[in-house]
């Protein structure tokens, strides 16, 4: 499998995403706030004196009392906020480059998280639950998970990495992000949704990442009958099969269907999803960042 880990490391120098917080949460202390990040208590961030249009409110007495003017504190929320990146480890994401794609996103978003100086982590999925590599910060943290990658990359297709196994539903605080990438395809090759999946999205801000190329969301056309390798993602086995231009036509018209039917799924449980379809980070950097930016207005 053509995959070149440092190669990939130094692609995604200097271009993070940014990420923006869907879900927001109120304190239950003194002088509650609503903040996009979770967090305990709030600190002081600077004193200015009190001016017209001020809520009075605001007057800090013990300031006031120090300085001999009304004064007010700014403050500020203090901030935690988790991104777990999780990861499909199943055959139908060994096809292809879709492999390759969901590397380079599992690479790229820690990436950004870590220069963030955001809490991230990187699990992989395992149905109703997932066995995560561990949350944490820093530089450190980040090459200990992409050596982890490695070894993921290089080994066969049951091979999971060491790790806590946890419910999916259970294993981040409420209202923390989760980038969940996948073909989100089952066995049969048809759109899938599970319910297990339904617990994350009302639980976190669910993300999900679709990594699906140009055979999965449509199909080549083909100017006269001709043979075609098609592979089974579930048991590897490859088999050349005759095709028509007309059966190249019905199978690019249900491909495109189960996309739009995939979106539509997501959409009905009101969330947004990004499709990645190349492993090329640049591109794939820039459609992140602009799903992101598109919060801001929302």
């Amino acid at each position: 499998m053509p995959f070149e880990q440092k190669q990939l490391l130094l692609e995604v120098r200097g271009r993070p995403v940014t990420f923006i917080p869907g879900k927001k949460s109120v304190s239950r202390l003194p002088g509650d706030w609503s903040s996009p990040f979770s967090g305990q208590g709030y600190e002081p961030m600077g004193y200015r004196d009190f001016t017209l249009g001020d809520d009075p409110r605001r007057i800090n007495l013990a300031a006031t009392a120090r300085r001999g003017r009304s004064t007010i504190v700014e403050r500020i929320a203090l901030r935690e906020f988790n991104i777990l990146i999780v990861i499909d480890a199943s055959a139908s994401m060994r096809v292809r480059e879709k492999w390759e794609i969901q590397m380079a996103a599992a690479t790229l978003q820690p990436y950004s998280a870590w220069k963030a100086e955001i809490s991230f982590g990187i699990a992989v999925s395992q149905g109703a639950d997932v066995v995560s590599l561990g949350i944490g910060l820093g530089s450190r943290h980040f090459h200990r998970l992409q050596r982890q990658l490695r070894q993921l990359i290089s080994a066969k297709t049951d091979y999971l990495p060491s790790g806590k196994r946890l419910p999916l539903s259970r294993c981040l605080p409420v209202n923390s992000m989760m980038l969940f990438c996948s073909d989100f395809l089952d066995g049969q090759g048809r759109a899938r949704t599970s319910h297990y999946l339904a617990h994350a999205i009302r639980r976190y801000d669910f993300v999900p990442i679709v990594i699906q190329d140009e055979l999965d969301v449509s199909f080549p056309a083909i100017p006269a009958r001709t043979v075609v390798p098609l592979k089974n993602p579930e048991t590897g086995v490859e088999r050349d099969t005759w095709l028509s231009p007309e059966i190249a036509v019905s199978i690019k018209s249900a491909h495109e269907h189960r996309f739009r039917e995939l979106l539509r799924l997501f959409l009905n449980k009101g969330v947004h999803a990004i499709h990645l379809k190349s492993p090329n980070i640049a591109s794939m950097s820039s459609r992140i960042d602009a799903f992101f930016r598109r919060r801001i207005g929302a």
